[in-house]
């Protein structure tokens, strides 16, 4: 016998399920779920699930240190209520006893297989939640399902990206929001005007486009006209668009509970809140991110790196999603969660140039699954099949 770990990332939450070894694939192999509530409750592009081995504590009496959120008719989510980590999300039969019909998924982005196990993929489901495939079409070769039953090939996952090709947002604006819809964002496209460009907007480089381990000396300066930041548009484009990309890192594998986080990363002064009563206010700073009950009240902060005070995330403290991450090193730019903007598809390719180059501290998945890897490959095949346009 042996046991899995499912942890959070402060340490408030600790859950161990004893398990049978050599391990069952039930518990190696993951249920990827590209499907709008998980989207929007974990701000990321998709949920990552195992069979839970065990009911994690009494349904009637969870711990206090969880948030339960309902996110549908059938389903409830469960994170940690300091900081948001997802945990467990319980299928629930509401007109059934049968515990079978109650049991518990583990999201993974906090599980550690024992003995070096390594997680593979059982199947990715509910692709055409997403009607330009998602990070389904980043996947190739993968067991590919329109729910968890139905299978698409690569060919038909490919033919959805055309509905995302030909569709172009005309309007000055886009906007996300998470799953509660107690958090609203509207965001304006860039123009090139002094508030986006350094010294008043500025992020150190990102690991996405020069990896960490580029010695200082060798990585680029930042182009004060023309920052790493602002993309040129798609053509036929309406304007200039934001980076967006994908990252294994740890801590954002951990509070999303999934395997791949997604970010675009952009200037403040082009990012407004939507307040539940309908008031549309500028992005927050972290002073009234902290102290200004305005926000207080919607949106959950959490310092997640202990050695660097500056690095604050945020979530909605509703429904848990993931909102943002900003460092010691940015003034006034921030990375918002991709999985927000959901709104005619997941990618939003008329106003966000997805890198494909790399996935964003991809060693971190090093010997925990090969996933990172593939969607590498995948986004590199991408950017080809579009004849190098995206």
């Amino acid at each position: 016998m042996s046991n899995l770990q499912l942890n959070c990332h402060c340490g408030a939450n600790k859950f161990s399920f004893p398990v049978t070894i050599p391990l069952d694939k039930t518990y190696t192999d993951l249920h990827l779920c590209l499907c709008s509530d998980c989207r929007l409750q974990n701000g990321t592009f998709v949920g990552s699930f195992v069979k839970a081995p065990s009911a994690p504590f009494d349904p009637e009496s969870p711990p206090d240190s969880l948030t339960i959120y309902s996110s549908s008719d059938i389903g409830a989510r469960y994170f940690c209520s300091t900081c948001s980590t997802q945990l467990f999300f319980q299928y629930a039969d509401l007109e059934s006893t049968n515990s079978e019909n109650k049991r518990f998924w583990l999201c993974t982005g906090g599980l550690e297989l024992p003995n070096g196990g390594k997680f593979g993929i059982e199947s990715i489901g509910f692709v055409k939640s997403t009607p330009d495939g998602g990070l389904a079409s980043w996947s190739p070769g993968e067991e590919i399902c329109t729910t968890f039953e139905g299978k698409l090939t690569d060919e038909e996952i490919h033919a959805l990206e055309a509905t995302a090709m030909s569709q172009f947002n005309p309007l000055d604006t886009f906007e996300g929001r998470c799953q509660c819809s107690n958090i609203k964002l509207k965001v304006s496209r860039q123009t090139g005007k002094p508030q986006e460009l350094p010294p008043h907007a500025w992020s150190d480089n990102t690991d996405l486009v020069i990896p960490c381990w580029t010695p200082k000396e060798d990585q680029p300066p930042i182009d004060e006209k023309n920052p790493w930041w602002i993309r040129d548009p798609q053509e036929p484009g309406m304007g200039k668009r934001f980076l967006g990309g994908l990252c294994a890192c740890k801590s954002c594998r951990l509070i999303a509970g999934t395997e791949i986080q997604s970010w675009v990363f952009i200037p403040t002064i082009c990012i407004e809140v939507i307040l539940p009563g309908g008031e549309t206010t500028a992005w927050p700073t972290k002073e009234q991110l902290l102290n200004d009950e305005k926000f207080k009240s919607l949106i959950g902060t959490y310092k997640s790196t202990t050695g660097d005070p500056g690095v604050l995330r945020g979530f909605c403290k509703t429904c848990g999603a993931n909102l943002f991450w900003d460092g010691l090193t940015r003034k006034n730019f921030v990375d918002i969660s991709a999985g927000l903007f959901t709104g005619r598809g997941i990618r939003e390719e008329a106003w966000i140039e997805w890198w494909t180059e790399r996935v964003s501290f991809v060693e971190d998945a090093d010997g925990r699954h090969d996933y990172g890897k593939l969607l590498e490959k995948g986004l590199k095949e991408w950017k080809g099949r579009l004849g190098g346009k995206v």
